[in-house]
C-alpha cells in the first residue's frame, strides 16, 4: 500500500467527508509539485498565482522547526495550512504533543502532503487531525476544544500560519477562522467557568429535589408523544408586545413553548402556553408562577430543571410537571436516565430550543428573542413582572454594553454580556440541529441569530401553521416503581459520600506533604526558594504531586461525578497550572523555577480541591439527616 492509500484508510475513520472529497482528486490540477535534496524536501508552485512556496525547502524547514522549538511544552497546536506536510511532520516529532489540528483551505494541498508524507499513524489516533477549511462550523471548532483537556489549554491558544505563500492569498480566511476559534473559545470558557457558590447552590437543590423529582413524570416518555410540528418558542425581549396578538390569532395550530418570565404576559393576553420551561436557581424566579392561578397552569406542561428553589416548586401548581436534570455529569452518575437531560444553554429560552429538537418539532420559531435592548434601553416586554431597571441603569451609567449585529443585518444594536452568551448557546445548537429541524427568527427585532432564517411572523404562520394540534396526554407515575427509585438513590448517594471521604484522604494526604515541604519557602521570593529547595526535595515534590493526580484522574468517583460539581473552581487554577507547564525554558535555572512555580500552584491546587470535596460531602450529608 502507498503513503497516499495508508493516509486516506486512516483518515477515513475520523474524517469520511473530507476522505471521499480526496478520493475524487486523481493528479495536481493547481499546484507543481518538485522534489529535492535526495526527495526528502519538495517544493510547490501555484501556477494559478504564479508563486513558489520556498526559496529553499530545507532551510525553511529548519528555520521554521527552530521558531517552533518554542511550542514544545504545547500538548495541543492549531495550524492554518499544510503546505508539504514537512513542518506538521516537524511537529509530530515531539512526543509531548498531544494533538496537532491543521486546517487547510485547498483540499489539493492535501493531496500533495498526503503523498509526499505518511502521516497514517496520528491519522489514525487521532494525533494528527486534518480540516477543510470549507467544513468548519461553529460547533465544529467548540467540540475540538472540549475535547480531552484543550480546554484547560485555551489561553495559551495559538492559530499559527503555516507561511508566506498563506499569509499572501488566504489571510482573509485566517481572520475569519481565527475570529470564529475566538468565539468558540469564549464559549467553552463560559460554559467551564461559572460561579462556584451557584454551583453548590444548584448541586444542594437538586440533592433536595430528587424525591420530588422522582414523584412527577418522567421525561423521556414525553418525548415520545405526537403532538404538531410546528412550535414557537416565547421570550420576553422588548419585541414581543407586538407579536402577541398573531400568536393568540394562532395558537391553535402551533405548540407554544413559553419561557417562565413570558408565562404570566401570556396568560393576560388570554394564550395559554403548551408548554412552559424554568431552570434558574433564584427563589425569585417563582414570582412567574405565584401570578398565576391554578386554572391557568392546569394542562400546561411545566418543565422544570431539578437545580431550582424549592419555592418555584411550592408554586407550581399545574398537574403536568416534569423536573429534568441539566446534562452535568454528576447527574448522569445517578443512573436515573429515563427522567431526563435538558439545557446545555443558560436561559429558559436554550432550554426550550434544546427541548423543540428532543420532541421532534420540524420547525421552531422565534419571538420576542431579542437578546439586545430596544429603544430607549428597553430590556423587556412591557408586561414583564420584574423590574428590569438595573440592567437599564448598569448598561446607561458604565456604558456596559456590547454592539452586536442587528436583525436583518442592518446596522447594529446593543446587548450585554449575558445576552451574548445566551445567543452563542442557541447559534450552537442551531448548528446541531439543522439537519432535521428549522430555526426562523421571527423576532423581528433585536440582534441577528446566525444559523436561523429571519421571517416575518406573520408569513412564517401562514405558511406553516395549518392544522389544528391534537390533546396531548402525560403518562401517570406508577408509585412502587417511585418507591424502590428513591431507596436506591439513597444508597447511591451514600456510596458517593463514602468514596469521595475516601478520594478526599488521599488528597488530603499529598497536600500536607507538599505544604509540609513549602513551609520554609514563606516570605521569600522565587530566586530565593530556588535556592532554599534542593534539586532532590523539589524532585520528590513532583513525583508526589504526579502520583496524586494520576489517582485523581483515575478515579471514577472523581472524573464522573465530582469533577462536573467543583469544575468551575478548579477550571480556572487548571488554566493557571496549563499556563505553567508551556512555558519555554531553555536554561537549568528557569527550568527550576518552572518546577517551583509547579509545585506552589499544586500546594493550593490541592488545598481547594479537598475544601470542594468537603462542600460536596457535607451537601449529600445534609440530605441524609433529613
Amino acid at each position: 500500500m502507498d503513503t497516499y492509500e495508508k493516509n486516506l484508510k486512516s483518515l477515513e475513520k475520523n474524517r469520511p467527508d473530507l476522505c471521499k472529497k480526496l478520493r475524487k482528486i486523481e493528479s495536481n490540477d493547481r499546484f507543481d509539485v518538485f522534489l529535492a535534496k535526495g526527495n526528502v524536501y519538495a517544493n510547490i508552485l501555484d501556477r494559478e498565482n504564479n508563486f513558489l512556496f520556498y526559496d529553499d525547502a530545507q532551510k525553511a524547514i529548519e528555520k521554521n522547526a527552530k521558531e517552533y522549538e518554542k511550542y514544545r511544552e504545547y500538548l495541543f497546536l492549531y495550524f492554518f495550512g499544510i503546505a508539504d506536510g514537512k513542518n506538521i511532520e516537524k511537529l509530530l516529532e515531539n512526543e509531548k504533543l498531544h494533538q496537532l489540528f491543521v486546517i487547510e483551505a485547498d483540499v489539493e494541498l492535501i493531496y500533495i502532503a498526503f503523498n509526499l508524507i505518511d502521516f497514517s499513524k496520528d491519522l489514525q489516533n487521532n494525533r494528527l487531525v486534518v480540516l477543510d477549511y470549507e467544513e468548519i462550523d461553529y460547533s465544529l471548532l467548540i467540540n475540538m476544544i472540549h475535547i480531552s483537556n484543550a480546554k484547560y489549554y485555551i489561553r495559551n491558544f495559538k492559530l499559527i500560519i503555516n507561511g508566506s505563500y498563506y499569509e499572501q492569498f488566504y489571510i482573509e480566511k485566517y481572520k475569519t477562522l481565527l475570529t470564529l476559534f475566538l468565539k468558540a473559545i469564549n464559549y467553552v470558557a463560559q460554559a467551564n467557568g461559572n460561579d462556584i457558590n451557584d454551583t453548590f447552590r444548584g448541586f444542594r437543590q437538586h440533592i433536595q429535589n430528587l424525591n420530588l423529582m422522582l414523584e412527577n413524570g418522567k421525561y423521556q416518555s414525553l418525548l415520545k408523544k405526537e403532538f404538531i410540528k410546528t412550535a414557537v418558542i416565547v421570550s420576553t425581549g422588548p419585541s414581543l408586545d407586538k407579536q402577541l396578538p398573531l400568536l393568540k390569532k394562532y395558537q391553535d395550530k402551533v405548540a407554544i413553548l413559553s419561557v417562565d418570565a413570558s408565562f404570566p404576559i401570556l396568560i393576560k393576553h388570554g394564550i395559554k402556553p403548551d408548554f412552559v420551561f424554568t431552570m434558574e436557581r433564584d427563589e425569585p424566579t417563582a414570582q412567574f408562577f405565584q401570578e398565576i392561578d391554578e386554572k391557568d397552569q392546569k394542562d400546561v406542561i411545566i418543565i422544570s430543571a431539578s437545580l431550582q428553589h424549592k419555592v418555584l416548586f411550592e408554586s407550581l401548581k399545574s398537574d403536568s410537571i416534569f423536573v429534568v436534570m441539566r446534562p452535568f455529569a454528576y447527574n448522569t452518575y445517578l443512573d436515573l436516565h429515563e427522567y431526563g437531560y435538558l439545557c446545555k444553554g443558560m436561559s429558559s429560552a436554550n432550554m426550550a430550543h434544546e427541548f423543540s429538537s428532543a420532541f421532534g418539532f420540524k420547525n421552531t420559531i422565534l419571538i420576542g428573542q431579542d437578546l439586545a435592548f430596544g429603544k430607549d434601553f428597553k430590556t423587556h416586554a412591557d408586561d414583564h413582572i420584574i423590574e428590569s431597571n438595573a440592567l437599564l441603569d448598569d448598561a446607561v451609567k458604565n456604558k456596559n454594553y456590547i454592539e452586536v449585529e442587528a436583525y436583518g443585518g442592518s446596522g447594529v444594536v446593543y446587548s450585554n454580556i449575558y445576552w451574548n452568551m445566551f445567543r452563542n448557546f442557541i447559534e450552537h445548537h442551531i448548528e446541531e440541529t439543522n439537519s432535521f429541524m428549522t430555526t426562523y427568527n421571527a423576532t423581528e427585532g433585536g440582534s441577528r441569530i446566525i444559523g436561523s432564517k429571519e421571517v416575518t411572523f406573520k408569513e412564517i404562520l401562514e405558511k406553516l401553521a395549518k392544522e389544528k394540534k391534537i390533546a396531548l396526554h402525560v403518562d401517570k407515575v406508577d408509585l412502587k416503581e417511585i418507591e424502590k427509585l428513591k431507596l436506591d438513590t439513597k444508597k447511591k448517594l451514600h456510596s458517593i459520600k463514602e468514596q469521595s471521604l475516601a478520594l478526599q484522604k488521599q488528597i488530603n494526604d499529598s497536600f500536607l506533604l507538599v505544604a509540609k515541604e513549602c513551609e520554609q519557602l514563606e516570605n521569600k521570593s522565587v530566586e530565593e526558594a530556588v535556592e532554599v529547595l534542593s534539586m532532590e526535595k523539589t524532585i520528590y515534590l513532583l513525583e508526589e504531586i504526579s502520583k496524586i493526580r494520576k489517582k485523581i484522574d483515575a478515579s471514577e468517583i472523581y472524573t464522573k461525578f465530582l469533577a462536573s460539581i467543583i469544575q468551575p473552581l478548579m477550571y480556572s487554577m487548571e488554566l493557571e497550572i496549563a499556563d505553567i507547564k508551556v512555558t519555554y525554558v531553555d536554561n537549568a535555572k528557569d527550568n527550576q523555577i518552572k518546577a517551583l512555580q509547579w509545585i506552589l500552584a499544586h500546594r493550593f491546587w490541592l488545598f481547594s480541591l479537598s475544601g470542594v470535596i468537603e462542600n460536596v460531602i457535607h451537601i449529600i450529608d445534609e440530605t441524609e439527616t433529613d
